[in-house]
């Protein structure tokens, strides 16, 4: 009798405890699902995050192209300045100009070699030219007058100073 009291109080026991066990596992599970679903409404907020991260960096990117592009009009401006500045208006006639990216080429006529070589240095000593070379340069008769013909290759840059000042001025427009 002791015997099957002892075992039967043993079974209630394991009985009891087996109930727990499913209740927490129930409750675990529960758990479970109410953590995946909170997990999953972060989800949505982290594919958003993501988005607008996405859409910052092609923002920043058009922001930097436009910098950019503002920074070659004014440079493209102040080489006209300084070639036109640099060329006699009696000795060098100039033909055509052409730009591209950061080469520009000229052509024209000058009185002579001398006159080539003294406008070579007028430009190269611009803020705006990284280098100057001379292309071709030929005798060409003019008026029953021998004239020296050329073409020069240059490249454009802007100065540093002026890039530390357009973003200063850019950075003291977006405040």
């Amino acid at each position: 009798m002791v015997f099957v009291a002892v075992f039967v109080l043993l079974c209630a026991l394991l009985g009891g405890w087996v109930v727990k066990l499913n209740m927490d596992v129930k409750q675990m599970r529960a758990e479970v699902a109410r953590l995946q679903q909170k997990k999953n409404s972060y989800d949505a907020t982290l594919r958003e995050i993501k988005q607008i991260e996405t859409q910052k960096t092609k923002l920043f990117g058009k922001i930097e192209a436009i910098k950019e592009l503002k920074a070659k009009s004014q440079v493209s401006v102040h080489v006209l300045d300084e070639i036109a500045r640099a060329t006699p208006p009696n000795s060098v006639w100039l033909t055509s100009l052409t730009q591209r990216g950061q080469s520009l080429t000229l052509s024209g006529t000058a009185l002579d070699n001398n006159t080539v070589a003294s406008y070579m240095n007028k430009i190269s000593a611009s803020k705006y030219i990284q280098s100057t070379t001379l292309g071709t340069s030929s005798q060409k008769v003019v008026a029953n007058r021998n004239l020296q013909s050329f073409t020069l290759t240059m490249v454009v840059t802007p100065p540093v100073e002026d890039e530390k000042e357009t973003a200063q001025k850019g950075g003291g427009n977006e405040k």
